[in-house]
């Protein structure tokens, strides 16, 4: 029997019943395409002086053209054969005067001309290079601004800024994204990945599951299945995946009739007679659950063994809230608190994923220790102390540069104070306990000094 590998598409699409919209309409007289608003005005000025023109009369600038509707558009309103568009090289190659990337050019021929330092566009759509000093109309551009919380050239993406914010073309989200979003503008959404899976029946009546997983944008450094501990395996870890030519990774679990009894190399739940299931953990970090980790339910009937099967994701208890316990270093009375990354007000029932800091202050009055010590070897750890998670080294500092959890304590607003960061959790426990050792400061030094951090 042919085998057909299926594959489970979880990509988030945004359709264009959700997509944001632009706030108004073009001025009467303009003409509108999409976002842009386009006017040609029939007055022979130097390029500058357009400019001008265009600012202090219309609130516009010269126009910016960035793909061949608009440029097709700006043409059909042109009664002469050129007038001036807002483009320059006065300061290097050619670029829009807006400050926006060149993402598209219509050039004639070569706009090799040295002394030709601006642009205009002519009546059959192309541009040229042109002396600046020369006069002819011109064409006023503006942009509409999308709708709150909506952003892109056509207002098509969505920010997702933690605490309720909300973003723009130019300001980005203050306090982080929402759990599963990434990106300066929390636009970017967490892709997991796309995992399928089927069963076989082989001659000697033993059984296989082939499951092949085609990466995301996200890496994970532990995958496998799970056990009935709730861990992964170490039968069925990263080491029994093998990847293709075209990056695909293929787990391929063996499944033998012992005595009536199936049995899988790699940990199985047995569902019910002849039913198989497989718990498959994609995990970010050891010991830490964070809300980019994802499980996957993989179920073979091996009485239909030669059928092919979609995997069913599992996300792993995302929204839930955890209680959150925080240490306070009693011994010298300063208190090390999780916090929100605006107010810096303590928080304890928090959501995997969510931005927090993670603040450490001396109390007024206290005379026991220097106001400006410095907090050093911060971790995570269960209360039971068998687990704990390394969050900076004896220097205040990630392990790593691109290590996402704490980042750098810095002082700020009268705190020390870290990087925002996800929140997580330790797997297996409901509660995590935070706290630093502080190193005391040469005495020569009055002020707190953040750690300077090498990779």
């Amino acid at each position: 029997m042919e085998v057909v590998r299926l594959f489970t598409t979880l990509a988030f699409v945004t359709s264009a019943v959700d997509a944001g919209g632009y706030q108004g309409s073009c001025p009467v007289g303009w003409t509108q395409v999409k976002r842009k608003c386009y006017k040609f005005v029939d007055e022979g000025v130097i390029r500058d002086k357009a400019a001008r023109i265009c600012g202090d009369r219309y609130g516009a600038s010269l126009a910016v053209i960035q793909n061949m509707e608009e440029n097709n558009a700006v043409k059909d309103l042109l009664g002469y054969t050129f007038a001036w568009i807002g483009l320059d090289r006065r300061g290097g190659p050619f670029q829009w005067d807006t400050g926006e990337k060149l993402r598209f050019q219509n050039w004639r021929s070569s706009y090799y001309y040295p002394y030709k330092e601006c642009a205009e566009i002519y009546n059959n759509g192309y541009w040229r290079p042109a002396y600046c000093i020369s006069s002819g109309p011109f064409f006023c551009g503006k942009t509409l601004d999308c709708e709150t919380g909506w952003l892109g050239n056509e207002c098509e993406r969505q920010c997702h800024c933690h605490l309720g914010y909300v973003c723009n073309d130019t300001e980005p989200c203050p306090y982080g994204c929402e759990p599963g979003w990434h990106g300066e503008m929390c636009d970017e959404e967490y892709q997991k990945p796309n995992v399928s899976f089927y069963c076989l029946k082989k001659k000697n009546g033993s059984y296989s599951l082939i499951v092949s997983v085609v990466p995301s944008g996200l890496s994970y450094k532990h995958i496998g299945a799970v056990n009935a501990e709730g861990e992964i395996s170490p039968l069925c870890t990263n080491d029994r995946f093998r990847t293709t030519n075209d990056l695909e990774k293929r787990l391929d679990v063996q499944i033998q009739n012992v005595s009536g009894v199936l049995k899988a190399d790699c940990p199985a739940e047995t569902v019910s007679h002849r039913i198989l299931q497989w718990t498959l953990r994609f995990q970010k970090k050891d010991w830490v659950e964070s809300a980019e980790d994802v499980e996957y339910k993989v179920q073979c009937d091996l009485s239909e063994a030669d059928a092919t099967y979609d995997a069913e994701p599992i996300v792993i208890e995302e929204g839930r809230e955890r209680t959150m316990t925080i240490a306070t270093q009693t011994r010298v009375k300063v208190r090390a608190y999780l916090a929100n990354p605006e107010t810096l007000e303590p928080v304890t029932n928090l959501i995997l994923g969510v931005p927090v800091r993670l603040v450490v202050t001396l109390p007024e009055g206290d005379d026991v220790v220097s106001p400006f010590f410095y907090p050093r070897t911060c971790k995570a750890a269960a209360t039971d102390g068998t687990v704990s998670f390394q969050m900076t080294n004896s220097k205040g500092c990630p392990k790593n540069e691109n290590e996402i959890f704490l980042g750098k304590m810095d002082m700020a607003s009268g705190v020390i104070q870290s990087e925002m960061f996800p929140m997580f959790r330790l797997r297996g426990f409901t509660e995590v306990v935070f706290s630093c050792t502080l190193a005391v400061p040469n005495v020569t030094h009055v002020e707190y000094q953040k750690p300077i951090c090498s990779w």
